[in-house]
């Protein structure tokens, strides 16, 4: 049976020649670039499809009957010389199409000549105002869309020009990328949107530059870090914090210390959003943090922080400020550690002439003491602060370091004392002193908080008497000496704890100790007899309990019974005596005290 086609009712069409269209493709191209192109040529020809539906729709009602015309079409338009289809779209009881390998060919594609005339072979294919013609054919037709893909071209070096046709959900799919199915921008959208960009940018760039100068400023002025965090906050209206390692404010602007805290009982609930080199997004609870570690001398010294509460913005560039802020932190961190180290050696240099009597006479010392301060008055004290590596007692402890470490920290607690070295330990002289009670229980909490950032280390502190003049300073550090030596398993020992063995140490010199020594132990002091020495010792300290003495020592009682033996050999004494245990106790507490035997 064959279909007659009456054209009659068919419009005319508006025709340009090839040549025409092939010169405004061309210009396209060149001028908004391939992909905007394509897509541009697809969506014109699509729409020119839906039309030309719509227009035969008015006098053909069957889907048939209008398939049939589909080539006749194609024809007319001169858009190709014949077409080849394969396969069946069927409409399901559902209202679905289902395409059964709808596949076909088109030949002598005018946009295919076009292309090869006007930019030659090409890797991709060029047909797109025949497919977008096509699928708005098809798609008005049966009021679903449906899209024509080219698969091969002629432009790509094919003899004809080949497609598929089938659902957009299954183009979608199949090619995601295709610009195609993307809703695009027009361009007079994206121009105001790049235009709205570089306004952005510029003010920005501008913002950053305000930023940058008024910072720089603060810096070349020597500006105090609250002053600088001012600054800032004015320019940003964002809540700046700056912690130190151990959590604590340092410095706050645009928020409050009690704000903070109640925000930060919420850091169990904190989840990284973002990172960008060091800096890190945070939400907590429902604020959100943004910040950066600020460095001195390769370590992590302090934090510096944004504070965005739910409703406020965040900028993608606020991370640029956030680190500018922590590097001019930084300076001003390195002028007060330079100010402060410089404090410091002034301390150092009077104290060392002090202990030293380097001077001739103490009514020169306050002209130099206040360059350090303006009410150094007694009670004194002398600390004798010695520092041991846990890990490896052998290894040394940076004395500089932590004599800084402790100066920050006696400032920390309000206790007034100058610093200096003395043969790798720490000597302090407190003045304004408190009470001995008082004066402990703060040095306690110096040794907490410094052990916090030394894990590793320990230390021992010897306290002298309290004295009221610095007449004799020599005296006093000699008192703190002994205390540190002290044999005993306490953090903090005074001089009033050492008791008889004190008065000994000081009418006694070192010469004459020495010399009862070598009287009273005779072979024990000898290296090959360091074991029955020490074995002495816990012995004596332990109040000549065997049984806590064979603990300490991981002996047998019959171990221990005979290394008893052969030291009263060796020292023809009888320990039983409590005078000759109480003397040899004293006499190697002594040796312990002035640094003679190490253990």
């Amino acid at each position: 049976m064959r279909l007659v086609v009456n054209t009659s009712n068919i419009s005319t069409d508006l025709i340009i020649t090839s040549q025409g269209f092939g010169l405004m493709r061309k210009a396209l191209i060149e001028n908004i670039g391939v992909k905007r192109a394509n897509s541009f040529l697809f969506h014109f020809g699509r729409d020119l499809g839906v039309s030309k539906a719509e227009e035969l729709m008015r006098n053909y009602s069957s889907v048939e009957d209008l398939i049939n015309l589909s080539s006749e079409v194609h024809r007319n338009l001169g858009q190709v010389s014949g077409i080849e289809a394969l396969g069946r779209i069927t409409k399901l009881t559902d209202g679905t199409l289902a395409f059964e390998e709808v596949y076909g060919k088109w030949f002598d594609s005018f946009e295919a000549k076009l292309h090869l005339e006007h930019f030659g072979l090409s890797s991709q294919c060029a047909c797109y105002t025949l497919s977008g013609f096509a699928s708005g054919y098809l798609s008005t037709i049966y009021n679903e869309e449906i899209y024509v893909i080219e698969t091969k071209c002629q432009t790509m070096g094919y003899p004809d020009c080949s497609f598929e046709i089938n659902s957009k959900r299954f183009w979608i799919e199949k090619q995601p990328d295709n610009d195609i199915f993307k809703q695009n921008p027009t361009i007079f959208e994206e121009l105001s949107l790049t235009y709205d960009n570089l306004l952005n940018q510029k003010r920005t760039l501008n913002k950053v530059l305000t930023y940058h100068s008024q910072l720089s400023d603060c810096v070349v002025k020597e500006d105090s870090l609250n002053h600088v965090l001012s600054t800032a906050y004015d320019l940003l209206n964002i809540p700046i914090i700056i912690k130190n390692i151990h959590n604590k404010i340092v410095a706050v602007r645009g928020i409050t210390e009690e704000e903070y805290a109640k925000i930060n009982t919420s850091s169990k609930n904190r989840t990284t959003l973002n990172r960008h080199n060091e800096t890190m997004y945070e939400k907590i609870g429902t604020f959100y943090e943004m910040s950066t570690p600020i460095n001195l001398d390769h370590k992590k010294f302090a934090t510096c922080s944004f504070i965005y509460n739910k409703d406020q913005a965040v900028d993608d560039n606020d991370y640029l400020f956030l680190e500018r802020l922590a590097s001019v932190a930084t300076l001003c961190f390195m002028k007060e550690k330079i100010s402060f180290e410089t404090t410091e050696r002034l301390k150092i240099s009077v104290l060392d002439q002090l202990i030293n009597q380097q001077h001739a006479s103490l009514n020169e010392f306050p002209s130099h003491l206040n360059y350090i301060s303006n009410n150094i008055e007694g009670p004194y004290y002398i600390l004798k602060i010695k520092i041991v590596d846990t890990k490896n007692q052998y290894l040394l402890s940076d004395s500089y370091d932590q004599l800084l470490q402790l100066s920050q920290a006696f400032k920390l607690f309000y206790i007034d004392a100058l610093l200096t070295l003395l043969q790798n330990d720490i000597v302090v002289l407190i003045y304004n002193g408190k009470p001995m009670d008082l004066l402990t229980k703060e040095l306690q909490k110096v040794v907490a908080q410094i052990q916090k950032n030394n894990p590793d280390l320990h230390y021992k502190i010897g306290i002298s008497i309290q004295f009221l003049s610095l007449t004799n300073l020599p005296h006093y550090v000699k008192q703190a000496n002994h205390a540190v030596n002290l044999p005993r398993n306490k953090t903090i020992i005074t001089y009033d704890e050492i008791g008889i063995l004190g008065n000994f140490l000081s009418n006694t010199d070192l010469d004459t100790i020495k010399q009862i020594a070598m009287e009273e132990l005779k072979g024990l002091l000898k290296k090959d007899n360091e074991e029955l020495l020490y074995t002495l010792y816990r012995y004596l300290i332990n109040g000549k309990h065997l049984e806590k003495t064979m603990q300490d020592l991981s002996l047998s009682m019959g171990g221990l019974q005979y290394r008893i033996r052969k030291i009263e050999d060796i020292t023809a004494k009888n320990l039983k005596e409590f005078s000759t245990a109480s003397y040899l106790l004293l006499l190697i507490e002594s040796l312990i005290t002035l640094g003679e035997l190490k253990w």
